[in-house]
Order: structure tokens, then C-alpha cells, then sequence
């Protein structure tokens, strides 16, 4: 929540601690090693960017990047504006002070106020940002988003930890493409060695251009740090490889190996898109190619990127293949791992019911991590008692159900509830693991990571992660599981809050309906000895339409309607939604208009009904709204017209039904009514903005 100056008694910037956000590593040169800024394109970045605008319930969503006194939007959801001065906007208090900023009212703010986009168009006035640091703890840009409304609120907690999460992510994304960027420098410059050396050596005897080509790739390599180097000779079939070839692979340091044993190391699914000899001499082959080995030594599975230019002989014909080979199994596992964190996310959203949000979730967790079981189990500390809700077991694995006392997991249930992550690599290795051990080999488990969900300071469920061999999970794998954690314990308690807002919707629906009801009785008593019940069925029916609209707000949270929906539910309960052809746009209506709207459509058609082109079974009544003109000045026009009906003549005297109709909307709308000898006109008009708010 912002904090609040007692003062002015106006919310001013909130200042979240940045510590959680840092990342490890090595210092960069400089800004441009992330590339060209002007052409900076990268789809991952751009799901962060939909997802926080998405988390944060706000239009607008940026990655910018400091660039000068400039700031680069790299990704952006809502704007088509590529780049913005860092002069007075929201983004230069987080980089000038390297935290968290909030902004509740950009208008109020003394260092956003004179922002264009803020006293201008499009009018921007809510702010919340994130520092994106370098592995150095430098600020390079920020994560932000921005409403056209103000919060004095700020941001909820699970708004500001999804917000917190995501640039975390931006960061590891930028890392890994600084990374990408500088790989690829090295490798033109060592691609540019390479054809140097390679002119150099046709000018000169066979042994001297060796010796020149091998000179220039160690050089290249030996800046590269953790890449190995290999010659293929395409008429013996040796390869001589570099130390780090070998330790990549998993084989004992030597100096020669045969394409027959590097081949060996190939993951039997990628075998096929290794090279055969016949294509390396026709040229045909390719010579960049990312695939996974099985080491020999330890059987682990390892994605490697293997490069290489064909050296050819004074004929042109290829002799030999010169390259470099690089484990890449951190970067495709970051950019993996991100890749589920969106699926997840997207699972949750999509999903329509609490079971098929944690099924899924679950399932896209387990298969990424390769584990036997995720589910999540609610906690009720009171009653000591594990609720396994859901989840998701691999084939041949045992599903979880039921009720686990604390009393079978004491040790743990005492850690979950102090806010810890349980980690456990091998259920044998800790001593105080072994009360626990028979109930968690009972559920074939050997292996497990554990989430509490703290609300309030109480645990309140968990998150499960379960191997059934023994493993040693790492920070990487840790982290992940973590952050799945937030994004799913943040839609759990969206559903939680629906589901509660629902019992309490159905119950005010019930106690107004419950009023109505009284209402019209006591009219009907009221009315009981009168002799002309006509005005009595009038007031009965408008209460109905009363009720109507009323029903159907409360569908919609009390927020708004549309009209189309709000035309149905008037005209259904009279039985005439068959004879009024409605046609029309799409059209918001707030609370207040949608009950005024109600009352006038069920007016006309009532009317339509007793003395006009209803109450006959030729006539027919046209319904038409469209919308003209944009932004504050868009006004809405209905047609209501009757024709096929009994001749009209204007009324002789002005009742409470033409008093109603000629009120229309009210003070923000207008209402025309033509007593044409064909049929009832009525034409109603009423600015969009007013209709939607009111």
C-alpha cells in the first residue's frame, strides 16, 4: 500500500526493498553488449511484458532500457511508442535510486507531473517499476507498468511479488543475451581469424598453413574460456580435440578421437541429425548445429553447440572440418524452465475450475523437472491435518489422496509452518528425517522439495514436488519450483476469492429479490379493493424489469452489463425477444444506467405490447444502437421503431409512462419520442463514457 504524507493527506512514491531482486555474476563492459537497441526483438521478453500487465490488471506494461538520458521500450504491451526520455518519467526515480518504486498519482507527483504523457494525452497517472540490474548491481532499465487510472492503493501483495518475479526473469533473460551477443562477437571474430589465416596458408606450403589455421583457432579459443576445439580429418576419420572437448563429453583426456567414438556420445534421439561423411564433402552439411551427448563417464545428459568451417585444398574439395564445441546446458535449461513459468501461467488463466488449474499446472511441472508427483495440499493447523486438493503423478506412480496428519510428519509440518522450504535430496541422508521415513517410502518418495503457502502468518497449504529415486536438486531447479509456487498459490487464492465473493452475490440477490417480493405484495394488498388492477400489473411488471437488471449486475460483480445482454433480460421475461430484431456493438453500461436502461426498455416494450406494434401479430419493433466518434467525445444513438401495429396517435395525457421514457438516461442523455401513424419512434442518445461510469 502507499504510504500517505500526513500533511497533504496525498499518496506519495512507495519504496519497496530491492534486495530480493539482485542477481550474482560477472561485470559487463558496457550497455551495448546487449546489442542494437533500436532493433531489439525477443518474444520471451515480450511474455514478460504481456504477463505483467497481466498480473498487475493494468494497460500498459514496458522493459525499457537506459540508454543516455533515453529510455529503449525492448518489450511493451499497450503503447506502440519505442523509445521515451528519462526526464520526469516514473522510470527515473527506480534507476536513480536502484529500487522499487510506486506511483500512485503521476499528476501529483513533483517529478512526473511535467511528463507529457501525463498532463497530456493519454492522460497516464498510476506507476509501479522495477530496477533490471546487471550481474553487477548496475541498473540497466526497468520493469514497469502503467494505468490510465490511479491507485492510491498501490499494488496488492500478490501484484507486487508476480511484478518482483517477472523482472527477475527480464533480468535473467537480458543476461542470457548479453551472453548471446557477446558468443556471437566471438565467433565472427574467430570466423574472420579463420578465413585470414586460411588466405595466408594457400600462399604457402601444406605444414605452414597447418601450423598457421591452428595457431589462429587456439588463439580464438583460448579467449572464449570453456570451449573445446577439434579438427576433423575427413580422410583418416581422426578428430584431434582440445582437454575441454574430452571433459564436455565425458571421456579420459587424450589427443585423438574417432568420428566413430564422438558420434557414440550422441543422444540416441539426435543421432539423426548428425552429419554423414558423403554430406560433409559435397558441402551439404551443416555447420552449426545444437544437440545432446550422454557423457561417458557419468551418463548425464548435456546440450552442446558444435560449430565448424570446412577447411578445403588447393581443388576446392573439403579435408578437414575445424570448429569449436560448447556446453549450452544452462542456457537451455534457463530459457526451458522460463518457457514452463509461461505455460503455467497461461494454464492458470485458462483453466475454468480449481482441479483443472492445479491438474494442469502440475503436469507441466512434473514433466519439465522430470519427477515422479506435484500437487498441492490445503492446511488447517487447527486440526493438524494435510489435504491433498490436487495434482498431478507420472504413469505407474501412486496418486495422493485424502487426509495426512501432522502427526506422521511432525518435522516437517513444524518447518512448513515456520515459512521454510523443505528441500530433501536423499530420505536417508538426515538423521532427523528417520521418524518420517516409513511415511514417505508408503507414498514412494526419496526425494522431495516443499512450499509452504503462509497467509496472514499461518500456513495455509503447500506445494509438493516428489522424486522417487534420490536426487540432488539444484539452485536453479530450486528456484524454479519457487517460483511456479507464487504463480500458483496467487491463482489458488483468486479462486479462493471468487468462490467466497459468489456465496456473498447469491446471498444479497436472494435478500433483494426477497424485498421485491415483499414490495409487490404490499402493493397488492394495497391495491386489493381497487377495481382497476391495470396500474397495479404496471407497477408489478416494472418491478420485474427492476429485478432483471438487478440479476443481472449481480452476475457481473455490481462492475457493469453490456446492453445487448441487458435487452435480453428485459425482453425474455415479457416472451416478445422474438419479434424485436436487436442489432448493435458491443456497449458497456455501469450499474446505475444499466437499471435506468432497464426501466425504459421495458417501458417501450410493454407499451408496444398493450397499444402498438406488439400487440398484434403482424407488427414488428426494429432495435438499433451504433456509436460515432472517439475517446471522451463518443456518443451512443438508439433507435427504438415500431411498424406493422394499430394507426398511433400521441397520447391525450402525459402518465408515468411517457413521463419515464421522456426522462430517458437522465442528465447525461437524450430522449426524442415520434407518435408516427405507422408506429412508436424513439430516439435516445447519450455520451459512451457517462453510460459506462454512471
Amino acid at each position: 500500500m502507499p504510504s500517505m504524507d500526513p500533511a497533504s493527506k496525498a499518496p506519495v512514491k512507495t519504496v519497496v526493498s530491492p534486495d530480493a531482486l539482485r542477481l550474482p555474476a560477472e561485470r559487463p563492459d558496457d550497455l551495448n553488449m546487449y546489442g542494437d537497441l533500436r532493433a531489439f526483438s525477443d518474444l520471451d521478453l515480450d511474455d514478460i511484458a504481456v504477463a505483467a500487465a497481466a498480473v498487475c490488471r493494468t494497460p500498459i506494461a514496458l522493459v525499457s532500457i537506459l540508454d543516455g538520458d533515453q529510455l529503449w521500450f525492448s518489450a511493451r504491451v499497450g503503447t506502440d511508442q519505442p523509445s521515451g526520455a528519462l526526464a520526469n518519467s516514473g522510470c527515473a526515480p527506480v534507476i536513480a535510486r536502484g529500487v522499487p518504486v510506486v506511483i500512485p498519482d503521476m499528476l501529483a507527483d513533483p517529478e512526473t507531473r511535467k511528463n507529457g504523457l501525463v498532463c497530456g494525452a493519454p492522460g497516464l497517472r498510476f506507476y509501479a517499476g522495477y530496477p533490471l540490474f546487471t550481474v553487477e548491481d548496475e541498473v540497466f532499465g526497468t520493469l514497469c507498468v502503467v494505468d490510465h487510472q490511479t491507485r492510491p492503493q498501490g499494488l496488492s501483495q500478490a501484484e507486487n511479488s508476480g511484478l518482483a518475479a517477472l523482472a527477475r526473469q527480464a533480468m535473467r533473460l537480458m543476461e542470457m543475451r548479453r551472453e548471446t551477443v557477446a558468443q556471437e562477437r566471438r565467433l565472427t571474430a574467430q570466423q574472420i581469424r579463420r578465413e585470414r589465416a586460411t588466405r595466408q596458408a594457400r600462399q604457402a606450403e601444406a605444414e605452414r598453413r597447418q601450423t598457421l589455421e591452428k595457431y589462429a583457432i587456439q588463439q580464438a579459443a583460448g579467449a572464449a574460456g570453456g570451449v573445446g576445439i577439434y579438427e576433423y580429418d575427413l580422410t583418416s576419420g581422426d578428430i584431434a580435440v582440445s582437454p575441454e572437448v574430452c571433459r564436455i563429453i565425458g571421456l579420459p583426456v587424450t589427443d585423438v578421437i574417432t568420428a566413430r567414438q564422438w558420434v557414440g556420445q550422441v543422444h540416441e534421439d539426435d543421432k539423426p541429425q548428425i552429419p554423414v561423411l558423403s554430406q560433409l564433402l559435397d558441402g551439404s552439411a551443416p555447420l552449426k548445429l545444437e544437440y545432446r551427448v550422454v557423457r561417458a563417464d557419468d551418463q548425464r545428459e548435456r546440450w552442446v553447440l558444435r560449430q565448424g568451417v570446412l577447411d578445403r585444398d588447393e581443388a576446392g574439395r573439403p579435408v578437414r572440418l575445424i570448429g569449436t564445441i560448447q556446453d549450452i546446458t544452462p542456457e537451455r535449461n534457463a530459457t526451458s524452465r522460463l518457457t514452463t513459468l509461461l505455460a503455467v501461467g497461461d494454464a492458470l488463466r485458462m483453466a475454468t475450475t480449481r482441479r483443472e488449474a492445479l491438474t494442469k499446472s502440475g503436469q507441466l511441472l512434473g514433466q519439465r523437472l522430470e519427477v515422479q508427483r506435484v500437487g498441492f495440499a490445503t492446511v488447517t493447523v487447527r486440526d493438524e491435518l494435510f489435504t491433498i486438493d490436487q495434482g498431478w503423478c507420472a504413469p505407474g506412480m501412486p496418486v495422493l489422496s485424502g487426509e495426512l496428519s501432522f502427526k506422521a510428519f511432525r518435522r516437517t509440518s513444524d518447518l512448513l509452518r515456520s515459512g521454510a522450504v523443505l528441500i530433501l535430496d536423499d530420505l536417508s541422508s538426515p538423521s532427523w528425517m528417520r521418524e518420517e521415513r516409513e511415511a514417505c517410502r508408503a507414498m514412494q518418495v526419496e526425494a522431495q522439495i516443499i512450499v509452504p503457502k503462509i497467509d496472514h502468518g499461518e500456513l495455509t497449504g503447500c506445494l509438493f514436488v516428489h522424486s522417487a529415486l534420490p536426487r540432488e536438486w539444484t539452485l536453479d531447479e530450486t528456484s524454479f519450483i519457487r517460483a511456479a509456487a507464487d504463480r500458483i498459490f496467487a491463482a489458488l487464492d483468486e479462486w479462493d476469492a471468487e468462490t467466497r465473493q459468489e456465496i456473498v452475490n447469491h446471498e444479497i440477490l436472494h435478500r433483494l429479490k426477497n424485498t421485491l417480493s415483499i414490495v409487490q405484495s404490499l402493493a397488492h394488498q394495497g391495491f386489493r379493493s381497487v377495481d382497476d388492477q391495470g396500474p397495479l400489473t404496471t407497477f408489478t411488471s416494472r418491478l420485474v424489469a427492476l429485478s432483471a437488471a438487478h440479476d443481472l449486475l449481480m452476475r457481473r460483480n455490481w462492475q457493469s452489463t453490456d446492453l445487448a445482454s441487458l435487452v435480453q433480460g428485459v425482453l425474455t421475461p415479457l416472451g416478445v425477444e422474438n419479434r424485436v430484431q436487436v442489432s448493435g456493438a458491443f456497449l458497456k453500461l455501469g450499474p446505475d444506467t444499466a437499471t435506468s436502461f432497464s426501466m425504459l426498455l421495458h417501458e417501450l416494450a410493454t407499451n408496444a405490447m398493450k397499444y402498438g406494434a406488439l400487440s398484434v401479430a403482424e407488427g414488428t419493433v426494429s432495435l438499433h444502437w451504433t456509436t460515432t466518434g472517439t475517446g471522451e467525445g463518443a456518443v451512443m444513438s438508439l433507435q427504438w421503431r415500431e411498424a406493422g401495429g394499430p394507426q398511433v396517435t400521441p397520447p391525450a395525457r402525459t402518465g408515468f409512462g411517457v413521463r419515464l421514457l421522456k426522462a430517458g438516461l437522465g442528465r447525461h442523455g437524450k430522449t426524442e419520442l415520434h407518435y408516427a401513424p405507422t408506429g412508436l419512434c424513439a430516439d435516445l442518445t447519450a455520451p459512451i463514457l457517462s453510460l459506462a461510469t454512471a
